[in-house]
């Protein structure tokens, strides 16, 4: 059954782990990405014509900060239950839809080929869903249970209806001929075809 909305849920040693990894691996990264603005390499993309190119420097900025939020705010509900030594159903919640956001994402953006499944399985997010969902549904309430499983199924929908449409054909040569068209650093593109099994001619 699930808790009340004042009641609160001791954790128990699964929990527990789930929380120091999500603290550590969102609150690390999230600290990095929101002080790293003096020390991070900026993406090729956002180069055109030989000089940094201001929009796309704000739109890279921008999708950086953002992923920085995310990854603090997650963090933070961890590392708040940790030190609390229990967590209230509402934090619970925000965990699930925060893993289900980023999920979500994931799925839109499956990349062709091997290389999707290689993502999936390089994500924490994939196997801190799995876990929440397995072992701590039965604490959430029920619509956001089913809002979580909504939101991922949505992300599929996407991926098929929208993200295969659009890049056509959806094969991994054309990801690969767009990597290299967007300036990608070799070595990067190298570790991608090594692991999507692709090698180009």
């Amino acid at each position: 059954s699930f808790m009340n909305p004042t009641e609160i849920f001791e954790l128990t040693f699964a929990l527990k782990v789930v929380l120091w990894v999500e603290a550590i691996v969102y609150l690390g990264i999230g600290i990095v990405e929101i002080f790293d603005d003096f020390f991070r390499k900026l993406p090729s993309w956002t180069k055109l014509n030989g000089k940094l190119n201001a929009y796309l420097f704000m739109e890279d900025k921008m999708q950086h900060k953002f992923h920085a939020a995310i990854c603090f705010f997650l963090g933070f509900i961890a590392l708040n239950g940790i030190i609390e030594g229990a967590v209230s159903r509402f934090e619970i919640e925000l965990l699930f839809i925060g893993l289900a956001l980023i999920m979500m994402l994931l799925w839109m953006i499956l990349p062709p080929g091997r290389l999707a499944l290689l993502m999936m399985l390089t994500k924490p997010e994939t196997y801190l869903s799995v876990i929440m969902f397995v072992l701590f549904s039965d604490l959430i309430r029920a619509e956001i249970f089913y809002l979580c499983l909504g939101l991922n199924i949505w992300g599929l929908i996407v991926y098929f209806l929208n993200t295969r449409k659009n890049i056509n054909p959806y094969t991994y040569k054309r990801f690969h001929d767009d990597v290299v068209e967007a300036g990608i650093p070799k070595s990067r593109i190298k570790a991608m075809d090594k692991m999507a099994g692709f090698k180009d001619i």
